[in-house]
């Protein structure tokens, strides 16, 4: 088939040289249709030079030949009868115009001669011959005048018809070709017009003729092409151009559209078949989520992947990490016999080929194990004697960098050329079932994993109480020893040792601070703070919170500027709760702030949304924007404040978060380093705010 077409191409041309060979043609007719009138027209114009320019002169010249031989023979005549010496003067003036005749007809039939026309040359001949006898009798008879002898006067007379018989004989010939010249002039013209005439027609149909062919040649090809074309979009994809008609492009054309729909038609089988894989994989992923455990997820995966791909045999294994099978599953056609464990030596390179194809995210597939190319390999012999695999694919099942099993689909009747989509689809069902196992394995050691995170909170908690309760019986005794120190009880102290005492007090206070944040946060997290659910004022709260701290805003030369807000301001809480996280906001705000700074604390009622708004803003050393969001993190403290030896211990503000949070509020920060903190407190107002008795508070504003 390919050799035809090759054939064909061969004897086809292209439209280039068609064109040529068109263009070719029509120049010859063209040039025929030009050398036709050209010489027409030349023939014509020969005729009329020749009418014009040598007959009709020749014939004017014979003429006047007789007429100057008239006069002489006149003048002869006259002379001889009255001896008049004055007519031989007009003998003399025709002798000259005779001779001048005589030679300009000379010339003319000289140009008027033809090769087949002797007949007026014998005739000239004869006539210049009749006037030279007639001149030399004239001469003899003037010399028999002047010698007084008689003259031969019929002798002239015979000579002188001869001459006048001759210049007749000779115009009668001049007149006749005269009239034939005009008659061959007009009939040349017409007929070299009328040969231009049918040259021009004839180059005309000519033209019509090839043109109509160049077209057919061309633009039939190029109809049927569009045809085709139409055909195939219309819904018949089997519809093939022609390539043994047109020009040598268009049987490219041809060539190359048929070439294209075959592509396409290759292409729209892939498509198939990729979209049969998918739903294929579709559909074991849904089987497989149904499975009630690995085994029958393996059973199902073997048994869809067998029948979808119309394969003969499909095993699935799952391995530990020494490539020892944990779990088997198999499916092959009625024909075929259950296939035995695989040997511990080819599953050990089973094993590693399933960790490097894993490792590569690749597979493994053989279209023909007989091949000599994969024969060569003694591993492929033995894989081949032991499952009797003529093609095979080999994908590794496996999560993370971790290996759990391989799955192999097998042709044993015959050999297969895998496709893509073939391969894609196992390697999916690969994945698929990868994700189910672990799942699996996590659903079944979940219950152990809740039970060891529930036993270790419980062991926290008991460590945070234990750990608190052991401390605070220490720093009691500390701080009842401390006391008696300061007291004077065991004797008078010096300013050193005062100051010294001084440091252990403030040491031992944060401490005692530490271990009652650990044991709150503990308590709030594990559920078991009692809590006190009453209508609180934030006013009085604020309030109170200014009075308490205002000593260490004093001590640290910070102003306080307090607006604890109005007596509407009334929320559903714990007291203790509510009090400890205005104190740790307000404790913070003057802890970062520089000498000299304004800690603003505001308190609203928001009545639309029914919130109330506690707001602390300091002036201090900011946070950085990359510790913000970790700020209500345990034991996480402020890059800045860590680097400025700062103390605290970062449990502030989880502290207060947790109880904001539990009183159904929200708690927002926003910072600046350099210029300061901004705490927002946003509590739900309570049903019962506005009611009389509630606020006993004072305020500071």
């Amino acid at each position: 088939m390919i050799d035809l077409r090759r054939r064909r191409r061969a004897a086809a041309s292209t439209i280039a040289t068609r064109l040529r060979h068109y263009l070719s043609v029509l120049w010859a007719l063209l040039f025929l249709v030009c050398f036709t009138a050209v010489g027409a027209l030349q023939i014509q114009a020969n005729e009329v030079n020749r009418l014009t320019l040598a007959i009709g002169p020749a014939v004017d010249a014979n003429i006047q030949i007789r007429q100057a031989m008239a006069d002489a023979e006149t003048a002869l005549h006259g002379y001889q009868l009255s001896r008049d010496p004055e007519l031989l003067t007009l003998y003399g003036g025709a002798q000259a115009r005779t001779m001048a005749a005589l030679a300009t007809l000379e010339d003319k039939l000289a140009l008027a001669r033809r090769d087949d026309d002797a007949l007026h040359t014998g005739l000239e001949g004869r006539q210049r011959l009749a006037v030279k006898q007639w001149w030399a009798y004239v001469e003899s008879a003037k010399q028999a005048v002047v010698r007084g002898e008689r003259v031969d006067v019929p002798q002239g007379r015979v000579t002188f018809d001869r001459f006048r018989r001759t210049n007749a004989a000779l115009g009668e010939h001049l007149e006749t070709e005269r009239n034939q010249s005009r008659s061959a002039s007009r009939t040349t013209g017409a007929a070299g017009m009328a040969a231009t005439i049918v040259a021009t027609l004839a180059a005309l149909v000519a033209t019509f003729v090839l043109g109509r062919r160049a077209a057919r040649s061309i633009s039939r090809p190029i109809a049927e092409l569009r045809g085709t074309v139409t055909r195939q979009r219309e819904g018949e994809p089997g519809a093939r151009a022609r390539e043994d008609q047109g020009s040598l492009e268009l049987r490219f054309l041809a060539a190359d559209f048929n070439a294209l729909t075959e592509q396409k038609l290759v292409l729209q089988q892939t498509q198939a078949r990729g979209l049969s894989m998918h739903q294929l994989t579709f559909e074991i992923e849904r089987a497989i989520r149904t499975a009630t455990d690995t085994q029958q997820a393996l059973d199902v995966l073997c048994a869809a992947l067998g029948e979808g791909l119309g394969v003969d045999r499909v095993m699935a294994n799952t391995v530990d990490a020494d490539h020892q099978v944990l779990l088997g599953a198999q499916w092959h056609l009625p024909d075929l016999p259950q296939l035995g464990d695989i040997p511990d030596d080819l599953l050990a390179h089973i094993g590693g080929l399933a960790e490097e194809l894993w490792l590569a995210e690749g597979f493994a597939a053989r279209d023909d194990y007989l091949a000599p190319e994969v024969q060569s390999r003694e591993q492929a012999q033995f894989f081949h004697r032991a499952t009797g695999a003529r093609a095979v694919i080999m994908v590794p099942i496996g999560l993370g960098d971790r290996v759990i099993g391989i799955i192999y689909v097998l042709m044993v009747h015959e050999p297969r050329g895998w496709t893509d989509s073939e391969t894609g689809a196992v390697q999916q069902v690969a994945a698929f079932v990868a994700r189910v196992i672990v799942e699996a394995d996590y659903r079944e050691h979940q219950s152990e994993y809740v039970e060891r995170l529930e036993r270790l909170d419980r062991q926290k908690s008991d460590f945070l109480a234990t750990v608190s309760h052991e401390l605070r019986t220490p720093l009691t005794s500390i701080g009842g020893y401390l006391e008696l120190l300061q007291d004077g009880d065991a004797g008078e102290l010096t300013v050193e040792q005062h100051r010294m005492l001084e440091v252990i007090d403030r040491n031992a206070s944060r401490l005692r601070g530490l271990i009652e944040d650990l044991l709150v946060l503990n308590r709030i997290e594990s559920g078991g703070l009692k809590v006190t659910i009453v209508p609180v004022s934030m006013r009085e709260l604020i309030t109170h919170t200014g009075q308490e701290l205002s000593p260490l805003a004093r001590s640290g030369v910070i102003e306080l500027d307090i607006d604890a807000g109005s007596e509407e301001a009334i929320v559903q809480g714990d007291r203790g709760h509510l009090q400890r996280a205005v104190v740790n906001i307000v404790s913070n705000a003057i802890k970062f702030s520089r000498p000299g700074g304004v800690v603003t604390i505001r308190c609203t009622v928001d009545r639309g949304a029914r919130r109330v708004v506690f707001t602390c803003q300091d002036r201090g050393i900011g946070i950085p924007a990359d510790d913000q969001a970790k700020m209500f993190t345990r034991f996480y403290r402020a890059s800045n404040a860590t680097a400025q030896a700062i103390p605290g211990t970062g449990l502030g503000l989880a502290i207060v978060k947790q109880i904001v949070e539990d009183h159904g509020g929200e708690l927002r920060l926003t910072s600046v380093e350099g210029e300061g903190t901004t705490v927002v407190m946003d509590l739900p107002l309570s049903a019962q705010a506005g009611t009389p008795g509630i606020d006993d508070g004072n305020d500071l504003h």
